[in-house]
């Protein structure tokens, strides 16, 4: 048994998918390396760059799909987090969130980089995923849901949320394809009562349209655009019909035919900027489409799909579950709170249990930082310096750490530099 550490190094893994940003365009790239240059005086693996290969997640976690490793000179060789985490529950998690979710760690944190959009999904309620879960459970794991938190570290586009009443119905009138492949009854319907059921009818329409009406009306909408931008010169991005041209030709670009480039006239998108967030609770359609953000979840593979992507699209549970209320972009942006306890930090607390996320903002020098009382994982982004917490634990950091602090843990920064740090903890339920 590895000898209990408040606080221990993670070595993260890399996930590689298409979508990802290639090369060290990639912040997860960026940050993994940094991260391999603190490991390497512990004997952890190599990593370098490969400037064709596309990093797309940093799993910061113990899901056992791409478990995090401990590393340090305290254990004899690496150790799977997995197992640090079984053999220290209580220690690490607290006896209130080791009883409450089996000894688990219940989120999953991450990095993405995205060059290619997406699938458009909605991930179901607890109670509907244990369902699903019977219902299917080679499509869909687990019985659990899944509701996730996106926090920009650079300019960071996505869908989310079905847009204003008043915007749909404009794209209705003025899109000729888009009311071809709903119809004019449903579209005509919703101009006249724009409500969650008339809304519902036609996302419906376009989700079970055939796919050759979609493809050719894309085609049609494609060219008309096109043409519309070489006679313009270009899309002006202060221009909203331009703006929503502009993103519909990127988009079929990276999946012509697809029912999905339609969707982006139903959702809103949403230009985050570096530290705004989303929040996705359940049934709440989404895709994200381009930037690097970090990633906080229930920890779950529940994900319904209909459009932007090659996987099973599981179209009518999609259509039925889906919260169909309308809001504008400005409304799905999640808001933080300063910390009261420390002006360094401000939170990232959204309405579920498994997890908040702590933004740090420390100047150079010593600084004591609020111990938290549930487990939690640290990412460092910017500055390196040690981390000290009792009784004898003397860590180094930089750019790309990523540290699991323990429950009710004190620790301490010594900055050599300003430093910056997103934070994942679980609560005890009374938080």
């Amino acid at each position: 048994m590895a000898s209990f550490k408040p606080v221990v190094h993670l070595q993260c893994e890399v996930q590689s998918y298409a979508w990802g940003k290639v090369g060290g365009a990639s912040q997860v790239a960026q940050l993994r390396l940094g991260a391999h240059a603190q490991h390497q005086s512990l004997g952890s693996a190599g990593f370098d760059i490969d400037e064709n290969k596309p990093y797309a997640e940093l799993w910061m976690g113990s899901h056992p799909k791409a478990p995090a490793t401990v590393v340090g000179s305290h254990i004899k060789s690496d150790l799977p987090f997995i197992q640090y985490l079984n053999e220290n529950a209580e220690a690490c998690l607290g006896e209130a969130v080791a009883n409450e979710y089996d000894g688990k760690l219940p989120f999953l944190f991450k990095v993405l980089s995205i060059s290619k959009a997406l699938s458009i999904q909605a991930h179901p309620t607890k109670d509907h995923a244990k369902i699903l879960h019977e219902r299917a459970p080679d499509k869909y794991p687990d019985p659990n849901h899944k509701p996730e938190m996106a926090i920009a570290l650079t300019p960071f586009k996505a869908m989310c949320g079905f847009r204003r009443a008043e915007e749909i119905s404009t794209f209705f009138k003025n899109i000729p394809e888009l009311k071809a492949v709903i119809g004019q009854v449903q579209c005509d319907a919703f101009i006249a009562n724009p409500s969650t059921e008339t809304l519902k009818d036609c996302f419906s329409a376009l989700m079970y349209c055939e796919d050759s009406v979609i493809a050719e009306n894309l085609s049609h909408l494609v060219k008309r655009l096109e043409a519309l931008k070489s006679e313009q010169g270009s899309f002006s991005a202060e221009n909203e019909a331009a703006y929503n041209a502009s993103i519909l030709l990127v988009t079929y670009g990276q999946f012509p035919d697809d029912v999905g480039c339609f969707a982006l006239y139903f959702l809103n998108i949403i230009d985050l900027q570096p530290g705004q967030a989303i929040f996705l609770g359940p049934n709440v359609p989404h895709a994200y489409m381009s930037g690097d953000c970090v990633e906080c979840m229930a920890t779950s593979d529940n994900v319904v799909r209909a459009g932007l992507t090659p996987k099973f699209k599981d179209k009518s549970t999609l259509c039925d579950m889906l919260d169909y209320q309308m809001s504008s972009a400005d409304c799905r942006i999640f808001q933080w709170h300063a910390d009261p306890d420390s002006a360094e930090c401000h939170i990232y607390d959204p309405p579920v249990p498994e997890f908040t996320v702590v933004h740090g903002s420390y100047a150079s020098g010593q600084h004591t930082v609020k111990a938290r009382p549930g487990p939690s994982i640290v990412l460092i982004t910017e500055g390196q310096g040690t981390i000290e917490s009792k009784p004898d634990t003397s860590l180094s950091f930089g750019r790309g750490s990523v540290l699991f602090i323990g429950a009710n843990a004190d620790w301490t920064l010594a900055c050599q530099a300003p430093v910056q740090f997103y934070q994942a903890v679980c609560y005890p339920a009374s938080k």
